[in-house]
């Protein structure tokens, strides 16, 4: 390449930086460029160096309130699925019983059987009642 070609293109990227110059200011505190979005103009210094203070305002209360929001789940309980389950035995097999009134396995009644001296309810298959002693 030429030197007349080296000339042209330095003279047009100079030309290109000083037209991009004019869209950004410069920080008389660090001498950065910087585009007006990084600039404060009530300071006069790049936001780095003078934050706006709304912004830095608004800024600190989304923060505390994520802190504050992630510390509530912290604190707060989680259904686990851990649920403490039962099985109904037959009293004439002794397997597990189902869900049903009758046992999946022998076809056995498993509804309540009421105290004849009392009125009280027990589980079928029981021989004597829970609240008087008398004999089911």
């Amino acid at each position: 390449m030429t030197p007349e070609w080296h000339k042209e293109h330095e003279h047009a990227f100079e030309q290109a930086g000083n037209e991009a110059k004019g869209h950004f200011k410069r920080c008389p505190r660090c001498k950065k460029f910087v585009c007006d979005n990084d600039w404060n103009e009530e300071a006069g210094l790049c936001v780095e160096d003078a934050p706006r203070e709304a912004v830095e305002v608004s800024a600190a209360r989304a923060q505390k309130m994520k802190e504050d929001i992630e510390e509530k789940a912290r604190n707060t309980q989680v259904f686990t699925g851990e649920i403490e389950s039962r099985q109904t035995m037959c009293p004439k097999c002794g397997k597990p019983a189902g869900a049903g009134k009758f046992c999946n396995n022998c076809g056995n009644p498993l509804g309540m059987v009421e105290c004849q001296e009392c009125g009280a309810k027990s589980p079928a298959g029981t021989r004597f009642c829970g609240e008087c002693g008398g004999k089911l």
